[in-house]
């Protein structure tokens, strides 16, 4: 009975939230989640297949990942809005993984297709199990220290990438692969004499399909309707074989079939770092996204239950034949964008991907290689989000040394790598700021304490009471700035009275308290009175468990500056210091 009890207690709703989508479920509800759902299924299609292309997969492997992962995201999602599934950001770094897995001594990318896919199939695995981990562990809110800038970076390098890396299929000619950015850049220019015009006319009718599309109505699916003319220009005048126009291929009419995997020791450490870089990617891409949208709807994001809804995802990719992936900002704004009202449309769009799988499967064979080139064109270009790139490379030095730092090594190192350089420099880049804790001596704004204002160098000031506001975090890796600067203070100023407010210290360890403690020690010794202001809870509770309460002495702890100051005064005025003052700093001097 008390396993029921406890049982009835837990808010399953936390843990599946489409179940609070299922219980005010309605028909209106679901009128808008089938166009919603139809709309994305539309501009998944394509998408889909071309970011297999950019894993170097066949299409069909981006279609099962556009089913069956994504319902399982949306089912367990933080936001209601998020269409998972196959990414050009994540397809890129799984490119770059599989050209650098060392496997029994080959590299994944030349092994067969069966042992190749294996290990992709692993790699989903492994991500899934990673975030998934992360997310039961309440890991969310380390991507919190994860720099916007890395991202935008990221995916500006990645365009680019994308972008040459297509010029091949776009121009028609066979370079082979070269994951390199020179190498590619290079090969491409020594081959384009080998140009194959049709298969070039077909890529340039795609690309400026879409563009005319998206200026005529937002409505027209331009890639899908353009694949889709491609195909039939293919089939009429017989491209493939006339004129060398190559294409995608058969695609299997049939469920996602159940794949195998060999979870070997060997094959963990051939992808332990590739597979850490694409569960950083995929769940940073993820929350970006989700978080963007739910600006807009004021829906609270939960980051430790969107770890776990995107792990799920890849666990089931990894054993229904798909690719990684993460959430798709594409899909999820045209998600929002076409009225969904629950979770339930992009379970629908998953479904909807699956009937035209099981319906439609062996009309794909038709579509050429050029116009999947084509929609990676304009997606590459998308991906270079000017406004964000300006707006990371003006805020600040720091967000533009990481802005540029993971965009030059994203061009010109494996993408696994250039992710954990992006992530790295941020977070030096943060600890770097938190170390350096801001101290300053601050006056009352018109004889009150309730607005603090900074004293310029020449202003005047009280020669018996200081206040220092005292503003970030105390451990071991700032304290001894703090040090510093209240040890100039008190060599130089002639204060008998300093009042400390640790108003905006939310953090202090050990090596804060022994810091705190050599300055009462060394004020003391000087005669100088030390009171403390405004401490937050957690402090607090530090100076309780190591009896720096005793040390400081519980008189000298005060919730208001206001009160601080008017013990100051009153101790200064008992002295007889005031006496003959005639600056009048606060309101108790006059």
């Amino acid at each position: 009975m008390q396993n029921i009890k406890i049982l009835k207690k837990i808010d399953v709703r936390r843990f599946i939230p489409i179940i609070t989508d299922i219980r005010d479920y309605s028909l209106e509800k679901f009128k808008s989640d089938i166009v919603a759902a139809i709309t994305v299924g539309i501009v998944a299609i394509p998408q889909s297949m071309a970011y297999a292309i950019i894993a170097g997969v066949q299409p069909k492997f981006g279609l099962y990942a556009a089913i069956f992962p994504a319902i399982v995201a949306a089912i367990f999602g933080a936001s209601r809005y998020l269409a998972a599934g196959p990414t050009n950001a994540i397809s890129m770094v799984v490119a770059s993984s599989m050209g650098t897995a060392v496997i029994a001594g080959t590299i994944a990318n030349t092994l067969p297709d069966e042992q190749k896919m294996a290990i992709l199939f692993l790699l989903s695995f492994l991500v899934g199990v990673l975030q998934l981990m992360m997310g039961i562990f309440r890991f969310g809110s380390l991507i919190n220290f994860v720099s916007h800038s890395v991202v935008v970076g990221f995916t500006a390098g990645a365009g680019v990438l994308i972008a040459l890396n297509q010029l091949k299929n776009f121009l028609g000619i066979n370079i082979g692969n070269h994951p390199h950015f020179i190498d590619s850049l290079k090969h491409t220019i020594i081959h384009a004499s080998e140009t194959n015009l049709y298969a070039l006319s077909i890529g340039i009718f795609t690309v400026a399909f879409i563009i005319i599309a998206k200026k005529t109505s937002t409505k027209i699916p331009g890639a899908l309707l353009a694949m889709i003319i491609s195909a039939i220009f293919v089939v009429i005048l017989d491209l493939e074989n006339s004129h060398n126009v190559v294409l995608i291929g058969s695609i299997p009419q049939s469920f996602p079939p159940l794949s195998s995997f060999s979870l070997t020791l060997d094959n963990i450490n051939a992808l332990f770092t590739s597979v850490i870089a694409v569960a950083i990617l995929g769940i940073v891409e993820a929350l970006s996204i989700a978080k963007s949208i739910a600006s807009k709807t004021g829906e609270k994001v939960d980051g430790n239950q969107e770890f776990i809804a995107q792990g799920l995802a890849n666990i089931t990719a990894g054993f229904t034949s798909g690719i990684p992936g993460s959430g798709s900002f594409t899909r999820s704004a045209v998600n929002y964008s076409s009225g969904a009202r629950s979770r339930f449309a992009v379970v629908f769009s998953g479904l909807f991907i699956l009937f035209v799988l099981l319906i439609a499967a062996p009309l794909a064979q038709y579509i050429p290689i050029a116009s999947l080139a084509g929609i990676l064109m304009v997606i590459a270009y998308s991906m270079i989000d000017q406004h964000a790139f300006k707006m990371a490379f003006n805020a600040t030095a720091a967000d533009r040394i990481v802005l540029l730092t993971t965009m030059i090594t994203t061009l010109f190192l494996h993408l696994d790598q250039a992710v954990y350089v992006g992530v790295a420099l941020s977070i030096m880049l943060f600890i770097r700021k938190i170390s350096h804790p801001q101290v300053f001596e601050v006056l009352p704004h018109n004889d009150t304490a309730r607005r603090l204002l900074k004293i310029e160098p020449k202003q005047k000031k009280c020669p018996h009471i200081s206040i220092f506001q005292v503003e970030g975090s105390l451990f071991f890796g700032a304290i001894a700035e703090l040090e510093e600067k209240i040890s100039q203070h008190i060599n130089h100023d002639s204060g008998e009275i300093f009042i400390i407010r640790l108003a905006h210290v939310h953090l202090i360890d050990a090596t804060g308290v022994h810091a705190i403690e050599s300055l009462m020690k060394e004020t003391r010794s000087k005669n100088i009175l030390i009171l403390f202001v405004n401490l937050k809870p957690a402090v607090l509770r530090v100076f309780e468990r190591t009896r720096m309460i005793d040390t400081i002495g519980q008189e000298n702890l005060f919730n208001h500056t206001n009160e601080a100051i008017a013990y100051a005064v009153k101790k200064t005025h008992a002295s007889g210091k005031c006496k003959n003052c005639v600056i009048n700093c606060f309101k108790e001097c006059a």
